[in-house]
């Protein structure tokens, strides 16, 4: 059935033109990677250190995201995508965060783990933007929510040197507010975010995102705390956002059925690994990884006299005691004693790349 789009609002949202060899002096220009990629995460490496001990969260990940393009990071919970998303923007909190390795090229020349953060400000919003999944962390609990919003269109116009008129900038926030259902937009406006429910949180935050116009949008779980409805006028403003004005986006989620509408090419992550990585459709028709395998046949079919749902058996990992070899083989149904004994690396396949020694030549290393 062809989907629905969602009604379409009038505000033209133009591409941001941040030039980035503006933001940022010679230490943080790389050479020209000779890619069309907006976004390159090379062999990021994050450990969380306390008085404990350290934990590794994130070990060796690559991911692009060209431009236009939109990109799911899906898996259980604690496998790190969240510390994932927070890292391109450098919100992660430092201590107890620490970057042990890796870059993360934006534009194919600046290292965004090089800038400081007065240059890192002068990227979020208007070329960088982020909804975090408890949307109560994106707003300021001391100012109305009206002007919250004005203000995220104001800092977007003046980036684009264009006259800033409050009171059209106020009937495109309502206009906004509507396509993301929110009743009574106007008073919503007039509200301090505590007055407001989760689920309606979510959705200002949503909208504070896109008022910004950028080039790169991330998405943590967007569609938490939302209904059957409201989510799918979400999708289809996020897809009318994608395809008429190239906002590249990054969508966290553990909802696979979410990824595969919306997604051009997934990665799935475990234990702060990428395990598997190709076409969104591809990935969860024909998952290759048995992890990938697990989470797809654990997906509701939506029948009455449907089969009980075959979950992965056993727990997320401790990331404090994780296995020596592959990290899911303690749950796997296809383990060998190869799998215990040595992690695999990520390989290349015809369908994308998996970390598994079940599509390795090399078994005897």
């Amino acid at each position: 059935m062809k989907d629905k789009e969602a009604p379409r609002y009038e505000k033209p949202y133009k591409g941001v033109s941040t030039d980035l060899n503006q933001v940022s002096s010679n230490p943080t220009i790389l050479a020209k990677q000779g890619t069309s990629s907006l976004l390159q995460v090379e062999h990021l490496t994050v450990d969380y250190v306390s008085i404990d001990g350290s934990v590794r969260v994130l070990e060796d990940v690559s991911i692009s995201v060209g431009t236009g393009e939109v990109v799911g990071i899906v898996g259980e919970s604690g496998s790190g995508k969240t510390t994932l998303g927070l890292s391109i923007l450098g919100l992660l909190d430092t201590p107890p965060a620490k970057v042990r390795s890796g870059v993360i090229v934006l534009g194919g020349e600046t290292d965004l783990l090089r800038l400081d953060e007065h240059q890192l400000e002068r990227l979020r919003g208007g070329y960088l933007s982020i909804v975090l999944q408890e949307s109560v962390e994106a707003l300021n609990p001391v100012y109305k929510v009206g002007f919250q919003l004005l203000e995220a269109l104001e800092a977007a116009s003046k980036r684009d040197g264009k006259k800033f008129n409050r009171e059209n900038a106020k009937q495109e926030v309502i206009r906004l507010l509507e396509e993301l259902c929110v009743s009574q937009p106007n008073l919503v406006l007039d509200k301090y975010p505590h007055e407001l429910s989760g689920g309606m949180r979510k959705r200002v935050a949503i909208a504070m995102a896109i008022l910004q116009r950028p080039k790169l949008l991330i998405l943590d779980e967007p569609t938490t705390g939302l209904d059957a409805y409201v989510q799918s006028r979400l999708l289809g403003l996020l897809r009318q956002l994608n395809r008429e004005y190239g906002v590249a986006m990054l969508i966290i989620t553990h909802d696979l059925p979410l990824a595969a509408t919306i997604c051009d090419r997934i990665y799935v992550m475990y234990a702060g690994r990428i395990l598997e990585e190709g076409d969104a459709k591809g990935v969860l028709n024909s998952p290759q990884h048995p992890y990938t395998r697990a989470l797809v046949s654990a997906i509701p079919q939506g029948f009455v006299d449907a089969p009980p749902l075959d979950v992965p058996p056993g727990d997320p990992p401790d990331l404090k005691r994780l296995p020596r070899g592959c990290k899911f083989a303690p749950r796997c149904p296809q383990k060998t004693s190869l799998c215990e004994a040595s992690e695999p690396l990520l390989l290349e396949s015809h369908r994308g790349s998996v970390r598994c020694w079940l599509y390795s030549d090399d078994k005897n290393t």
